[in-house]
């Protein structure tokens, strides 16, 4: 436990909030039909009607106070609960939550406490998520009816990847299920650990876990910069005019190929390099910002290019 109560130390919770109305989650729940355990149940209402999907479905306890505990059967990011109330009658309660990385020993993370009512959500975050959490215990330790709830849900995230710059390679902190995004738009097909950059502007990868929950890292900005092994031999490398309008013309290469990509990073238009001066039409193009991308044995220059 001492892992997880270092995280619980650095971890600032937000609170909860009461609702009324089932907010949706884009993840899916992690505590769904996973084992539960209580410290008693009445009759047909046992443990496992409070995880398994269906809001209609209770367990319940003979008693005023009480627990159940959910085991995710993973260590998880946890970074929300959704707990749907089956209360008899209104009236003030408060309610534990606590976790464990074990399923034996538990930290209390936060308290609830307040005037609730039959089919009412209580909604708990947590920021940043708790880390390492395997298992997630509700202690009713007031209330003025028998202890009892609907559905216990748990939503975990993913950690947050970082990205890693290598001249025009950024590689993902994770190594498995990577999505890429440039400008904010998921880039197709760019779901590996690694991506070559295309352009300049705003580079991000997610990463996403089982429950289709997924996190971000955050913003690289690419700007005018060379990229590559050997940067000196691109160093001099002009292109110009620039503000353009039907001609660029790039020189100080004589070898390699020149790359028009828009604003989402897709190429657009490729000419071969055979002269130390190559011209670049660009009469078919809208105005607008565009990259120009110029790749050689010696590694690759991103340049910005306004289109008038």
């Amino acid at each position: 436990m001492k892992n997880l109560k270092n995280v619980i130390l650095l971890s600032v919770i937000t609170g909860f909030c009461f609702s009324s109305a089932y907010a949706q989650n884009a993840c899916s729940n992690a505590a769904l039909n996973k084992p539960a355990t209580a410290v008693s149940s009445y009759s047909i209402e046992i443990p496992s009607r409070a995880v398994d999907g269906d809001v209609n479905t209770n367990w319940c306890t003979p008693g005023f106070e009480g627990w159940i505990q959910v085991d995710l059967q993973n260590q998880l990011s946890v970074d929300s609960l959704k707990l749907h109330v089956n209360q008899f009658s209104p009236g003030n309660t408060i309610h534990e939550i606590k976790i464990s990385d074990d399923m034996e020993n538990w930290i209390l993370v936060d308290t609830l406490s307040g005037f609730t009512f039959e089919h009412q959500i209580l909604t708990v975050n947590f920021h940043p998520a708790l880390s390492n959490v395997r298992g997630v215990m509700i202690n009713t330790i007031s209330s003025n009816s028998w202890v009892a709830w609907y559905e216990i849900e748990v939503y975990a995230s993913s950690p947050k990847p970082t990205i890693i710059q290598n001249g025009d390679m950024l590689t993902s902190s994770s190594t498995i299920n990577n999505q890429w995004y440039f400008n904010g738009n998921a880039i197709p097909d760019a779901t590996s650990q690694s991506y070559t950059v295309n352009g300049h502007g705003d580079y991000q990868v997610g990463v996403s876990n089982e429950y289709g929950c997924e996190s971000k890292s955050e913003i690289l900005t690419i700007t005018d910069i060379t990229l590559g092994i050997n940067e000196m031999a691109l160093m001099n490398v002009k292109m110009y005019p620039n503000p353009a309008n039907d001609h660029i013309l790039i020189e100080g290469v004589t070898k390699g190929k020149i790359e028009v990509l828009n604003l989402q990073g897709q190429v657009i238009g490729c000419v071969n390099i055979a002269d130390q001066k190559t011209s670049v039409n660009l009469s078919d193009l809208t105005g607008g910002v565009y990259s120009i991308k110029i790749t050689t044995r010696d590694g690759s220059v991103v340049k910005k290019l306004l289109k008038q």
